[in-house]
């Protein structure tokens, strides 16, 4: 009798075994397609604009240029001849430019700054060749004008003509 227990006990054994195998199996797939799907909302979430085909970029630049303690404002002249020479030539299919009124705070020295401000509008695919422009055109802006930074705001959009 006590073999035919011990068989039954083996059996039972190797069923509850085999099922035990494929809860663990089960559970350690699930485990790792929560992990796919969070790694992919991650991914997501830290770079929103990758699955966006198109796109509106508004760039702020600032008129204050700084020389040393001494203060100036780009005058009218000196933005249009930016606009011509560093954003047309870039942006040939078209673009806005907005006037307005900025603040902000120095990076240098933490000083409160209140400046005339140039807000350029680009509605764009969303591909490398125009994010290189666009990444010119502060580059370009910055150097020539002896400014901290320009500020570039992208958003996720739909357009037609």
């Amino acid at each position: 009798m006590a073999t035919m227990f011990e068989e039954a006990f083996l059996k039972v054994g190797e069923r509850l075994g085999a099922l035990q195998a494929k809860v663990v199996l089960a559970l350690a797939g699930g485990m790792i397609a929560l992990a796919i799907v969070a790694a992919a909302g991650v991914y997501i979430w830290l770079n929103p604009l990758l699955h966006c085909r198109q796109q509106s970029a508004l760039l702020f630049f600032g008129t204050a240029v700084r020389h040393g303690e001494h203060v100036r404002h780009l005058d009218g002249s000196e933005w249009h001849g930016f606009v011509e020479s560093a954003i047309v030539p870039r942006l040939p299919d078209g673009f806005t430019v907005l006037e307005g009124q900025g603040f902000s705070r120095s990076v240098a020295d933490g000083a409160a700054m209140r400046e005339n401000t140039y807000i350029l509008m680009v509605a764009h695919r969303n591909d490398t060749e125009i994010n290189a422009k666009l990444a010119s055109i502060v580059e370009d802006y910055k150097s020539r004008f002896q400014q901290e930074s320009v500020l570039r705001l992208d958003q996720c959009g739909a357009y037609k003509f």
